[in-house]
């Protein structure tokens, strides 16, 4: 992780993803699977948010929504990532067969290996974005995709761009890569995680495969046969399942692999 940064032009965080499936793409789950209907979801969760006491401005916080519904699970246009490095290497360890009592041995057949991916964000942003001065303009690139999971075509979201943000040179080109940025911490766990996002533009396929971000990502093997003794290393550091779901879903999954909340060994 120190290379990568010694390589970069900035002095600002990289985001961090895991991918514990290596044939797995940089591609959302709603968009990556055809089952899903993303206008439909959202419909739902706007349907029975205010039955969970949740309640939005379902245009101008669009972007809060998705969050939250990509932290619940449900499936959206969010890619997750995380400022802190070594929370993705734990989640590149800590795959399913850990939070089941499993040992890495036994889930050598699944995959050999899982990745780490960091993108660089600041030269990514650099390759997409337009009108850099513009003061707003982090937030319209970021609301502009938020509203495409509404089935929003671009003349309707131009219009909602100029009205709320005085914004008039926005571009149906300004749309086609996925944007990253770090949302607001909505609940503990995003904080806890460091999260943050990458949301899909009009272009649906794999960030993989998108010439700005191919030069801006890199990739970090993490072999099966190494997965336990990170794992002891990193709860060295406290940085365990209780410290990554500070909720009782962490502390039943730190007793259950360590015994209790304190334990080295």
């Amino acid at each position: 992780i120190n290379n990568f940064y010694d390589k970069i032009a900035v002095s600002k965080h990289l985001f961090f993803r895991v991918h514990v499936n290596k044939s797995n793409q940089l591609l959302p789950t709603v968009l990556r699977e055809q089952k899903y209907r993303e206008r439909e979801i959202l419909i739902d969760f706007k349907q029975y948010a205010p039955t969970h006491k949740i309640n939005y401005d379902f245009e101008r916080q669009r972007d809060r929504m998705l969050a939250d519904m990509q932290h619940h699970r449900i499936p959206t246009r969010l890619l997750d990532w995380t400022l802190a490095p070594l929370n993705a290497l734990f989640f590149a360890c800590y795959d399913e067969c850990q939070k089941q009592g499993m040992n890495s041995k036994k889930s050598d057949s699944m995959n050999q290996y899982s990745e780490v991916i960091v993108l660089d964000p600041w030269e990514y942003w650099k390759a997409i974005v337009r009108a850099r001065e513009e003061k707003e303009i982090h937030q319209i690139h970021i609301t502009s995709r938020a509203l495409l999971s509404g089935g929003w075509d671009f003349e309707k979201i131009n219009r909602y761009i100029s009205s709320n943000f005085g914004y008039e040179e926005l571009k149906e080109e300004d749309l086609v890569y996925p944007f990253a940025y770090v949302a607001s911490y909505t609940n503990d766990r995003i904080l806890h995680q460091r999260g943050c996002f990458t949301i899909h533009g009009t272009n649906t396929s794999a960030m993989d495969h998108m010439d700005p971000a191919q030069k801006c990502i890199e990739r970090i093997q993490i072999k099966n046969e190494n997965r336990e003794q990170i794992l002891k290393e990193l709860n060295q550091l406290y940085i365990n399942p209780y410290s990554i779901y500070p909720d009782f879903y962490g502390m039943a999954a730190m007793i259950r692999t360590r015994g209790r909340l304190f334990n080295i060994k």
